[in-house]
């Protein structure tokens, strides 16, 4: 709906300006924080296994493989079946197979040094 009055038109202008810094100061204030701890987790020595809870040693099956995108629901792939995956095509829940060292973590780590 375009709105005629131009208090209307230029006060959607402000907001729209807004919303775009809220959003990249959020976005600035995230990366900071996860570049935080990963300087942290340098500091104490603590992996990502330890991040996520595993311990050194502990056998991969208890990483999660597949994730619910609508509830972040995990699932091992051990065990009954979930209802968000059963009867579906398990591919589209696949997640980076356990492997704590993708892209984002790497980036993340490297940028950190």
């Amino acid at each position: 709906m375009a709105y005629t009055n131009s208090e209307i038109t230029q006060l959607l202008q402000k907001q729209a300006a807004l919303n775009t810094a809220i959003a990249e100061a959020r976005e600035k204030e995230t990366r900071l924080a996860l570049i935080e701890m990963v300087q942290k987790m340098r500091e104490y020595d603590i992996s990502l296994h330890e991040l996520m809870g595993q311990k050194l040693g502990e056998p991969a099956a208890a990483l999660q493989k597949y994730r619910d995108p609508v509830t972040g629901a995990t699932w091992s792939g051990r065990g009954r079946e979930p209802q968000w995956i059963a009867g579906r095509d398990r591919d589209r829940f696949l997640t980076n197979g356990g492997n704590t060292d993708g892209p984002v973590q790497v980036a993340l780590f490297q940028q950190a040094r």
